[in-house]
């Protein structure tokens, strides 16, 4: 087999599992999403439907900033605050991990 057919093949594997890694990390992004959506919605009695949709929205999902997961946790910090629940930004990145950790072993299965 000629070297460049080996590079060539070397980049397609590389390209494919790139895909892959990134896949699996939107998924994983939106499921946790979704249970932090669920726990909030428990907590609250808000309207299950209309929150998972804002939540779930592909913007929230598409960015893997540490902005983006910032402003994702300000909003439920917020929205939580306006039921009369106070919990501190530790307590809510912690139900975060927790929650992401959870959606890693689901896709793991």
């Amino acid at each position: 087999m000629p070297i460049i057919e080996t590079f060539s093949a070397k980049g397609c594997t590389n390209q494919v599992n790139f895909v892959a890694d990134r896949e699996a990390q939107f998924w994983v992004r939106a499921r946790r999403n979704r249970l932090l959506a669920d726990w909030a919605c428990d907590l609250t009695d808000e309207n299950n439907q209309a929150y998972l949709k804002q939540l779930l929205d592909a913007d929230f999902a598409k960015v893997e900033s540490k902005a983006a997961e910032g402003f994702l946790m300000l909003k439920i910090r917020n929205d939580l605050m306006g039921f009369g629940i106070f919990l501190s930004a530790e307590d809510l990145k912690d139900v975060n991990q927790r929650f992401e950790t959870q959606a890693w072993l689901e896709r793991q299965k």
